[in-house]
């Protein structure tokens, strides 16, 4: 039987796409972070800033 072999010499970038929903669960519940990935165009950009400027606005509530 085969195994999964991972590249772990070695850092290297995965591409993903999230569901706006799921991406901004994962940051409202800490399981992601801003520092941990990039945004690739303009647009993701600005729906990222506002969903961590709403988390952080929850934050502050709460």
């Amino acid at each position: 039987m085969k195994t999964a072999q991972f590249n772990t010499h070695g850092r290297h970038s995965i591409h993903l796409a999230f569901d706006e929903t799921t991406l901004e669960t994962l940051i409202r519940e800490g399981k992601l972070h801003a520092a941990d990935f990039n945004c690739l165009d303009r647009s993701s950009k600005k729906t990222v800033w506002n969903m961590l400027l709403s988390a952080a606005a929850r934050k502050l509530k709460s």
